[in-house]
């Protein structure tokens, strides 16, 4: 199925490029597909790569929410732009944090939170 809108836009977010330039995430509200039985939740990303209008499937409309959520995240972790570093979100939990869910085959890309080294107590002992 090829789409070249995301149709009712149910929410979007900004993610800055390059500390100036603005990259826009919109979610469409999930459909019935054609065949009367599945679901899809429509997506694009508007600033980098190709603008494309793509679609994530699911039995409902809340599973095919939340696997666009995912491919959302991965197509921008997977980003050029995200792999150089010129990708932030402002609200983000640690640098690099643009705050979409990851499906398992990418999650080793996204950014960690530093957990400092432990410190010993009085006499030694860890706290």
């Amino acid at each position: 199925m090829k789409l070249t809108n995301v149709g009712i836009v149910i929410a979007t977010r900004d993610i800055t490029l390059d500390s100036h330039q603005k990259v826009e995430v919109r979610i469409g509200k999930p459909e019935q597909m054609p065949d009367g039985i599945d679901w899809y939740c429509p997506y694009q990303i508007v600033g980098i790569g190709s603008g494309n209008v793509w679609w994530a499937g699911g039995v409902d409309a809340v599973q095919a929410l939340v696997l666009a959520l995912s491919q959302v995240g991965a197509k921008l972790v997977c980003s050029p732009e995200f792999e150089a570093g010129r990708l932030n979100w402002d609200c983000g939990a640690v640098k690099g944090d643009l705050g979409f869910p990851l499906p398992q085959s990418v999650i080793d890309l996204a950014p960690r939170p530093q957990i400092p080294p432990r410190q010993n107590g009085p006499g030694g002992q860890q706290a």
